[in-house]
């Protein structure tokens, strides 16, 4: 009777593992930083954050924010400086308040490769919303998930922040999975509207767009 139970645990536990979402690039530009993993473009661009986060540290979520933004593995192109006067925020992908269950890792979600240039009224609008409906979604299901949050270039008409080379999205997009559910939003960087998708969908219009980049 216990090897049956515990065989069915098992197979409960893989089908839930295999069921997982995965993000599949044609590079090996990734950086661990601990609960959350950042993929980057074969050019050292932002291009998703992916944060395991357990129900048990979503309840230690405080207010303590670290706001110092660092140069991460891969020197180079991104630096706070080229912000000034240009009009777009520094748009964290996976968000500071949803990691500060623990300081060190609140501190990781201020590297530059977890952030793009994202409009302020995007950012602090309908997106900062969705992120707060999110945690909203965990606190009523008490449920162990994982977001994933990228960001979509238009690279037959890449634009950059202003001299540097730092790209900047037409959109950003959001995939919450939470007890072997997938939901997925999509945000537009030029009009700032969010809008539920599937992510079929997503993924096609990813590729449209030429990023090199699925969620499967």
């Amino acid at each position: 009777m216990m090897k049956t139970k515990l065989l069915i645990l098992f197979t409960l536990f893989s089908t839930y593992c295999l069921a997982q979402l995965n993000v599949v690039t044609n590079n090996n530009l990734i950086i661990h930083h601990g609960d959350i993993t950042l993929y980057l473009s074969n050019d050292t661009s932002t291009l998703v954050s992916k944060h395991s986060i357990k129900y048990a540290d979503f309840l230690k979520l405080d207010h303590d924010r670290d706001n110092r933004w660092f140069v991460d593995t891969y020197k180079g192109k991104y630096s706070k400086s080229y912000y000034l006067h240009t009009g777009y925020d520094l748009g964290h992908l996976t968000p500071s308040h949803i990691t500060s269950y623990n300081d060190t890792l609140n501190h990781q979600s201020f590297s530059l490769f977890n952030q793009a240039p994202q409009l302020p009224t995007f950012n602090r609008g309908k997106w900062a919303r969705l992120e707060g409906s999110i945690e909203d979604s965990i606190a009523k299901h008490k449920r162990d998930v994982i977001i994933i949050t990228g960001v979509i270039y238009d690279e037959s008409k890449v634009t950059y922040l202003g001299t540097s080379k730092i790209k900047i999205p037409v959109g950003y997009f959001k995939i919450l999975e939470m007890s072997g559910k997938t939901y997925c939003w999509i945000g537009s960087n030029t009009t700032g509207e969010v809008g539920e998708i599937t992510l079929a969908d997503l993924n096609a219009f990813i590729t449209k767009n030429g990023n090199h980049l699925v969620i499967k």
